[in-house]
């Protein structure tokens, strides 16, 4: 679970890259414009890692976490509806502050689970996870544009978040 959870990132970036000129079309946009939605999406994972891990030491894992599952999940349904270039940036670059919340917290929960020998395996296997899905996502995300329009794979990215926001309200961290 901690290792998906570290892949927010790369779910969020990659998986909506195939429908970049099919989001451009619906959005009634420029190439630019749309792509510029990665890099919105990233500086929020950038700018997320500063507050969430701080905030995190001070308040516990927990709260920050289910916080950033919530406003992930949120973020992914808005997507959805979005019909205006500008708002589908900002909601981008809050999807991608709500998504750093579990890249920094699967690897300080893990830091708070193990030590020695088994921390260096389990931050081999969370790195292992996140090389995999920059891979995996784009496919996916390919696969459902084949069938579904591109609104489809941030629903599914809602989906994802339900599960796990549902899976850590229930287990404990």
């Amino acid at each position: 679970m901690l290792g998906t959870l570290s892949a927010f990132g790369p779910l969020s970036l990659d998986m909506y890259l195939p429908g970049l000129p099919v989001i451009q079309q619906s959005l009634n946009t420029s190439a630019s414009l749309v792509q510029l939605s990665i890099s919105t999406c990233l500086i929020g994972l950038a700018v997320g890692q500063l507050f969430i891990g701080p905030l995190s030491d001070r308040i516990g894992r927990k709260p920050p976490l289910l916080a950033g599952l919530i406003l992930f999940t949120l973020t992914s349904l808005m997507l959805t509806q979005i019909s205006n270039i500008w708002w589908f940036l900002l909601i981008r670059f809050i999807q991608g502050l709500a998504g750093s919340a579990g890249q920094v917290l699967s690897r300080a929960i893990a830091k708070d689970m193990f030590s020695g020998k088994r921390l260096t395996q389990f931050y081999a296997t969370l790195m292992a996870i996140n090389g995999i899905f920059p891979v995996i996502a784009p496919i996916v995300g390919a696969a459902v544009l084949s069938f579904f329009p591109w609104q489809t794979i941030f629903l599914l990215l809602t989906i994802i978040g339900s599960f796990f926001n549902t899976w850590f309200h229930i287990y404990p961290t």
